[in-house]
């Protein structure tokens, strides 16, 4: 076992392992049923060569041992509809964000990055030194060389810049990929 992998456990699952033992009670036939889940769930998670992809410790934990639950109603003959129902009482909101909001996101932060790459020289520089690095005004001036006066006038102008572009292009995809394929030479076809 990777003692990583234990010091997860001993951090993440022990705190709730007794509220998850009450989640438990719902779906299992008694307390002998809800040992041998949670004995599961540990043995599982130990066997784990790693945990750096488990963003929501205890989402994962509920989602494993509803994994646990499902496997051992299907080894059984009978299954009862209450439990079945109950099921969906090991639910936990994952407060990750979607694969659909994180291609989403990467997209904007790309389209951004794009529009900040086409400020004169000075001015992308103040502004990637306040806005993506998080320098204060002092310490951006003392960084490039400039006064507080230079770094708050290029600031201001590269705002109105990126508000420029964003008022000629628009914010929704097809402005994007339209603007992209005009600079290709490419025509989009867009049907209304």
């Amino acid at each position: 076992m990777d003692s990583d992998v234990v010091d997860w456990v001993t951090s993440n699952f022990l705190p709730f392992e007794a509220e998850l033992r009450l989640i438990l009670r719902r779906v299992c036939s008694g307390p002998a049923e809800i040992d041998d889940v949670v004995q599961e769930v540990y043995y599982k998670v130990l066997m784990l060569g790693s945990m750096a992809h488990v963003r929501e410790p205890k989402a994962f934990l509920v989602r494993t041992a509803k994994n646990v639950v499902i496997d051992r109603l299907r080894r059984e003959a009978i299954v009862s509809i209450e439990a079945m129902a109950s099921l969906d009482e090991l639910e936990i909101e994952d407060g990750s964000p979607s694969p659909e909001r994180v291609v989403q996101a990467r997209s904007e932060l790309k389209w951004v990055i794009g529009l900040i790459a086409n400020l004169p020289e000075r001015c992308k520089a103040v502004f990637r030194a306040r806005r993506i690095y998080g320098l204060s005004q002092i310490e951006t001036a003392q960084t490039l060389g400039i006064s507080e006066g230079i770094v708050e006038q290029e600031t201001m102008k590269g705002m109105n810049l990126i508000a420029q572009m964003v008022a000629r292009v628009g914010l929704h995809e097809d402005a994007i990929e339209m603007k992209s394929a005009s600079r290709t030479g490419r025509k989009k076809n867009v049907h209304h």
